[in-house]
């Protein structure tokens, strides 16, 4: 019928109205990405991978939510950091800093990377006071601020 045919036209309208619309979000956003910022790897801990799936990746471990653990007799402590949310499949190139309320200018070992791996790393910090002690670092809010730069292919 007639008013069948009128329906169906509005509604080829509509969705063809809605098609356009998504093509031009979708150029915007290729425009935004081939227009960002570049990112080079020029050597790390293994061969490099794909320079298209070179990656900036950081984070924190929170500063309520950092996990101390007590080491070094009684003047240190370590955490495991995971960065596994990354999806790098080369091991990166980890920089790191102690982020807190106090004390941590007083610790050695803010910026050693142990045991990296494409999903996580250790940090290990220690002082010259007896006291530093999970409770010390987490009542000090300290907490591991971190970049990773590697490859995800």
């Amino acid at each position: 019928s007639m008013q069948s045919t009128t329906l169906l036209n509005q509604v080829l309208t509509q969705h063809t109205q809605q098609i356009g619309d998504m093509m031009r979000e979708i150029q915007e956003l290729k425009l935004k990405v081939g227009n960002g910022a570049s990112v080079t790897v020029l050597n790390g801990e293994e061969e490099n991978g794909d320079p298209k799936c070179a990656k900036v990746c950081s984070g924190t471990t929170g500063r309520r939510s950092t996990d101390w653990t007590d080491y070094r007799g009684s003047t240190g402590v370590y955490t495991e950091v995971d960065i596994s949310g990354c999806g790098f499949v080369k091991i990166p190139t980890i920089t790191t800093a102690i982020e807190g309320s106090g004390s941590h200018w007083e610790i050695t070992g803010t910026s050693a990377v142990y045991n990296a791996k494409t999903g996580s790393f250790s940090i290990y910090l220690a002082a010259n006071r007896a006291n530093t002690r999970r409770g010390f670092a987490t009542t000090r809010l300290w907490n591991v601020e971190w970049i990773a730069v590697g490859f995800t292919c």
